[in-house]
Order: C-alpha cells, then structure tokens, then sequence
C-alpha cells in the first residue's frame, strides 16, 4: 500500500503513515480473501468513449484456484489487475507484478512541477 498523501510504500498492517503520519485510508488495509478490487467510473473523451465504461483494479493477495467447466486455472498471489469495463462485460485486461504496479502508484503520485512532465523510466 502506498500513503495518498506522501507515496511512501508501507506495511499492510499500518493504519498511519511512517513518513508523513498521515491516516491510511481503510479500504487500502488487507482484507480477508484472495483479492481485493476497486472500480473507477470512465471519462468519455473521443466520440466513441462509452458513457458507463470503467477501470477496475484487483490485487491478488492469496493463490487460488478457479473451477471451470473446461477445467482449472491457478491464479497467482502478488500480482495487480487491470481491466477495462463496457456495460457488464471486461473488454481489455493486464496483470502487472506487484513491483510494476508500485511503479505506476508512483508514476501516478509523482507532482508536475514547473511544467516539467513526469521523466519516463528506463523501461518506457
């Protein structure tokens, strides 16, 4: 988990921010299950953007196993998914390593000063 205010990584069990103290939002603490997930609503910009589209975010905590009908599939613990949403069915996905995940918390985090856009990383 990353504190909102400052972008410091912290332990799942801290309710406060070792840097900046500030109050960790609960539903960014561990919960009970395999998974937690959170939706964020779309914003339609070009013409054909869906009104309703969202993004939901899942991150893994625990391997489990899913039962298909066609068989089984093993879902890895320590990763985060993204998929794209339109009406009720998941349109585009991508799994990223948690590091990776924390790469885009950050990117995300990281302050536009002086009109300087966020530099890419070496991996871009």
């Amino acid at each position: 988990m990353f504190c909102p205010a400052c972008g410091l990584g912290q332990p799942d069990d801290h309710r406060y921010c070792v840097a900046c103290g500030r109050s960790l939002p609960a539903y960014l603490l561990r919960a009970h299950g395999p998974k937690v997930s959170r939706w964020f609503l779309g914003v339609p910009v070009a013409p054909s953007d869906r009104a309703g589209s969202a993004l939901r975010v899942s991150r893994y905590l625990e391997e489990f196993e899913i039962e298909t009908p066609e068989g089984s599939v093993r879902v890895p613990s320590h990763h985060v998914r993204f998929s794209v949403w339109v009406d009720d069915r998941a349109v585009a996905a991508i799994s990223l390593t948690d590091d990776e995940a924390g790469s885009v918390a950050a990117f995300l985090l990281a302050a536009v000063t002086d009109g300087d856009p966020v530099q890419p990383s070496a991996a871009a």
